[in-house]
């Protein structure tokens, strides 16, 4: 099975520009750049549906390295136990920008170590009532 090929965000923006600045034809760039015309048809199309923004294709792929993938659905009894209070949408004028989100950064660090905390908690429950059943 052959390997899918990886181009950087630099090197298709470079080929799109090109491309987008020539009379050449897409096959054209195709052929020069040994790359299927197909993914080069997608990049162009990408990068005009983001009104030709240059950032377009420095996107991260991959699962988020969080364990959280919505804040909204933590139960309260993870907050208390983590001894932080639920945050709310109020803003206070007399704290800066850099602590609050240095704050929301470390708050959330704790509620996921809170969380795996009690996934295995939850765990060594379960395994305990196992043994004690045989």
């Amino acid at each position: 099975m052959k390997k899918k090929k990886v181009y950087s965000s630099d090197l298709k923006l470079q080929i799109i520009k090109e491309y987008l600045n020539s009379e050449k034809s897409l096959k054209d760039f195709s052929d020069e750049y040994s790359i299927p015309i197909n993914t080069l048809s997608q990049w162009v199309q990408k990068y005009k549906k983001s009104n030709y923004v240059d950032s377009v294709f420095n996107t991260k792929k991959g699962r988020s390295k969080s364990m959280i993938s919505d804040y909204s659905k933590i139960p309260p009894i993870i907050y208390e136990s983590a001894g932080i209070s639920r945050p709310d949408d109020s803003n206070n004028s007399n704290d800066s920008a850099y602590l609050k989100k240095k704050l929301n950064y470390y708050e959330k660090i704790l509620l996921e170590k809170e969380l795996q905390l009690r996934i295995l908690q939850d765990e060594v429950e379960l395994l305990k009532k196992n043994m004690n059943h045989k």
